[in-house]
């Protein structure tokens, strides 16, 4: 079934985004997106507007996350699909560098999928939110 495939297939983009995220491959994730993709993190989210990310700006958000995190990751649990959008439901986990701070937040990520590559990557600190975002409901 076509259907089924093109939908396996965002979900297995989106899948492979977490996968470098969660291994810091910031390469392998830049290979990823569109060369124009937006991204909104879960820290810019405050009122902030998607925007573009240069390769450089990427890196640079990484060597940020090492620097405040020991280890960083997104324990997805679901993957859910509709129409162009992949969300991945799952809880961001982490340890503070200095403060030793334990971090287990809710996280929806919203993967807009196009031509099997990532135009549009926004992350939200709550489920619902993010699925809203993606016309989905719990």
């Amino acid at each position: 079934d076509t259907a089924w495939a093109m939908s396996e297939e965002k979900v297995e983009i989106a899948r492979a985004f977490m996968t470098a995220y969660n291994a810091g491959d910031v390469e392998g994730l830049i290979g990823l997106l569109d060369p124009d993709a937006t991204m909104t993190t879960i820290s810019q989210r405050g009122g902030l507007p998607s925007k573009r990310w240069t390769p450089d700006q990427i890196r640079a958000y990484f060597e940020q996350l090492d620097e405040t995190w020991l280890d960083v990751r997104a324990e997805i649990e679901d993957y859910r699909v509709h129409a162009d959008h992949v969300v991945a439901l799952g809880r961001l986990c982490g340890t503070g560098r200095s403060s030793g701070v334990e971090l287990d937040a809710p996280i929806a990520t919203v993967f807009l999928v196009k031509n099997s590559q990532l135009v549009r990557v926004d992350s939200y600190g709550d489920w619902s939110e993010g699925l809203k975002a993606a016309g989905l409901s719990e």
